[in-house]
């Protein structure tokens, strides 16, 4: 037994298919299935169930990817923990984003992250925060960066951001006429929300409450672009993210600020306790402040909303 059948073997079980597990460990198909049955025949059981659809992990082997996830995580924490002592930022970086953030913060520091840091290879994929959590407890992913707070003792957060929600209302409703809103007036009906499984629509509701849909069409929309194209288009009014209208918050005049203290969405790296790039995440933090004004850094003023 060695460490690369165990990494064989994970990438089968992540990927369930022979081929795909394959290429993503950069071997052919015939070498990978040699080692997982080398490696059966060690231990004399079967792992995988092999079928036409691809293989299934048996219920001994589901036992034996769980642990063998654990070593393989052992190991790498070996080779980071050096790294980091030598101040290095080398390797990969597996960061999980959620998709609210992902398109409005990533492109910000993604360039400046990979020109400062040649050696570090990125893979940036985005999850939901329920998702980007587990996958954090698995050693699946190396860095999250999602909406705080957790309450999660096995996760260990930073705060970076605190980002103002504001509404943006269309030209014909009742909001576009005030200079600034207040929570009591987001029981205006016409919102229109995220769908279901998003952490920003249950900010949205736990700071609007029971407002209402917009006449006789619900949309429930898995993207801030989609729910303001909506605004412009057709009517009612929608709430986002600072980061999402950064470009035209100081001249577009159907964008209204909270009145003080603004609700606001904290957004923190977040990692496991076990996470010993120390180098890595301060490289990390530092960029990401650097990329955007200094009036989101968290510590500023503002009225925090959870969204668990």
């Amino acid at each position: 037994m060695n460490l690369q059948q165990l990494t064989y073997l994970v990438a089968l079980d992540t990927h369930r298919q022979f081929g795909l597990a394959a290429d993503k460990c950069h071997v052919s198909q015939p070498a990978l299935s040699v080692q997982v049955q080398k490696l059966e025949e060690e231990l004399g059981v079967l792992l995988f169930d092999r079928t036409q659809r691809g293989a299934e992990p048996t219920e001994i082997g589901t036992k034996v990817i769980a642990r063998a996830r654990l070593v393989l995580r052992e190991a790498q924490q070996l080779r980071e923990l050096v790294q980091a002592e030598k101040g290095e930022v080398v390797g990969e970086l597996r960061l999980g984003v959620i998709p609210t953030l992902a398109p409005y913060l990533v492109p910000r520091f993604l360039v400046s992250l990979t020109a400062a840091y040649p050696n570090l290879r990125v893979h940036i994929e985005e999850l939901r925060s329920e998702e980007i959590m587990q996958q954090l407890k698995d050693h699946r992913l190396d860095v999250g960066l999602l909406v705080t707070p957790l309450d999660d003792r096995q996760l260990h957060e930073l705060p970076l951001l605190d980002e103002p929600f504001l509404v943006l209302a269309s030209a014909n409703h009742p909001l576009a006429a005030q200079a600034t809103v207040q929570p009591a007036d987001l029981q205006a009906p016409g919102l229109w929300l995220m769908q279901q499984g998003h952490c920003f629509r249950n900010q949205v509701v736990n700071l609007c409450g029971s407002a209402s849909p917009t006449g006789a069409v619900t949309y429930e929309s898995g993207s801030i672009e989609t729910l303001k194209q909506l605004v412009r288009r057709q009517s009612g009014y929608t709430l986002v993210p600072e980061l999402a209208v950064l470009d035209e918050v100081d001249n577009n005049p159907l964008l209204k600020r909270f009145e003080a203290p603004a609700p606001v969405r904290e957004v923190s790296l977040v990692v496991h306790h076990g996470f010993v790039r120390t180098t890595l995440l301060t490289a990390l933090r530092d960029l990401i402040l650097a990329s955007v004004p200094a009036r989101l850094h968290a510590g500023k003023a503002g009225d925090k909303v959870r969204w668990r």
